[in-house]
């Protein structure tokens, strides 16, 4: 049963009313509604079918400067009361946050076209169960000795609304589905890699075909192990690897809460060149595809198109509403709260890399000797203040004579992500739509290489 955008943000003002009444001086609540059915595949078979509904609910209030938060996952105002009492007993308790100034106030929000779909809201488990037993049909048969261990399909819809004491008020709804492979293969001697393509929409248009041959070809080329040499060369890295990459060191870096504190190696390098004049950056929340656009952030402020690099030069940071406030600055609408904890963090919409002139192909036929890398373990372990990184390229593929020639076994590279931007020489023309990421592979100089013996 679905709850409606009306009830959702009923709901939510009810809570900042109730909350004020209570001895609130600034309150809030979101509320989020989501309905999921979802086939999950094991072995290439289908190991399960789940519905899974969920409504959640999250209140943080201020007495003063000292705050509380409370959660439920009852849509209802006896429970929503309870949320309340409990999060202004938790204010009370708590010590001064001396730095905390105002809720968002209200703006206009964007009109967004494309993210409702009934097709996918009327979707039923057969249907659902149908994709993925095309997915394990054709994906099991594209390429000899493939093996589909992990993926699935889904449908999904949801409600999100807002509230504030500041008259701040939306509602949105949304639809998506997608659907993943996770294969590996048998070779001569060992096992591959664990290989995988996805697709995201916003409708039920899911492009089968195309994830399955995305995988049956990543497969192909790593299936003949290939010997790599340790030194310094010009790289090819796919979105799956570099943004992972920039996830745990550039993004740390341009969120403003770590700018604030003194924890980002550029944040006085607004205006500055710090890549190369070929790479352009931009955290677009009205991105038209995205599977994570919206009109607001989860403080109730208008999403929007924030570049981040342009052209080689740092143009922005990301910031919420506390952390813009703290620096007499303006939320970017890039708040992401924790619903169950109550906190509220800066965080990135879709990332889009502009893309370059020449398709892949043509890159690497230029290529006497280079690596590309498709996926990489180990980014978590980056250090996220001085960008310093060392990962597995997994799969990494040796390019020899203008061709990929085959899979690289425990290729590892390591550098620091501001030299790596500024020695990026050449950015592919066709773009890789990933969950949050939208960019062509990139192509940098310089990366140190090392090979097993």
């Amino acid at each position: 049963m679905m709850v409606s955008e009306n009830e959702l943000l009923e709901l939510c003002k009810y809570i900042v009313a109730t909350g004020k009444n209570a001895g609130a001086t600034a309150i809030e609540a979101l509320a989020q509604f989501e309905n999921q059915i979802e086939s999950d595949i094991e072995l290439s078979q289908i190991s399960s079918v789940n519905q899974r509904i969920s409504t959640e609910i999250a209140i943080r209030l201020y007495i003063g400067k000292k705050m509380g938060s409370a959660f439920t996952n009852i849509a209802t105002k006896e429970s929503a009361k309870e949320s309340v009492d409990l999060a202004i007993a938790a204010a009370k308790v708590t010590t001064e946050d001396k730095d905390w100034i105002d809720l968002p106030h209200p703006q206009e929000y964007p009109t967004l076209d494309g993210l409702w779909y009934e097709e996918v809201v009327n979707a039923n488990p057969s249907e659902i169960v149908s994709s993925t037993g095309e997915l394990i049909t054709k994906g099991s048969q594209s390429e000899p000795g493939l093996l589909i261990v992990a993926g699935g399909s889904a449908a999904y819809y949801g409600v999100t609304a807002y509230a504030n004491s500041n008259d701040v008020t939306y509602s949105t709804k949304g639809t998506g589905s997608f659907i993943a492979e996770a294969a590996i293969a048998q070779t001569e001697k060992s096992t591959t890699p664990m290989v995988m393509a996805y697709d995201i929409q916003r409708n039920l248009n899911l492009d089968i075909d195309g994830t399955v041959k995305n995988v049956a070809e990543q497969i192909r080329r790593i299936k003949v192990p290939a010997t790599g040499k340790t030194g310094k060369y010009k790289i090819i890295l796919h979105p799956q690897a570099y943004s992972a990459l920039f996830t745990y060191t550039l993004m740390q870096g341009v969120r403003g809460d770590n700018v604030a504190r003194g924890k980002s190696m550029i944040a006085d390098k607004i205006g500055d060149q710090i890549a190369s004049e070929i790479f352009t950056l931009v955290d677009d929340g009205l991105y038209p595809t995205s599977a994570v656009t919206s009109i607001a952030d989860d403080e109730g402020v208008p999403r929007q198109r924030t570049p981040i690099i342009e052209n080689g030069v740092l143009r922005s940071f990301l910031w919420d509403t506390y952390w813009a406030n703290k620096m007499d600055l303006t939320s970017t609408g890039n708040a992401s709260r924790n619903m169950r904890q109550g906190l509220v963090e800066i965080g990135f919409t879709t990332l889009v890399i502009e893309p370059g002139t020449r398709e892949i192909e043509d890159i690497i036929s230029e290529f006497d000797y280079s690596y590309y890398i498709q996926n990489v373990q180990g980014a978590h372990s980056s250090n996220p203040e001085s960008g310093d990184f060392s990962v597995v390229g997994n799969p990494a593929i040796l390019i020899e004579n203008g061709k990929m020639v085959g899979g690289v076994d425990g290729l590892m590279i390591s550098g620091n992500i501001f030299d790596f931007l500024k020695n990026v020489t050449e950015i592919a023309k066709t773009a890789i739509p990933r969950f949050s990421w939208i960019g062509p592979e990139i192509v940098v100089k310089d990366i140190d290489v090392v090979a097993k013996d």
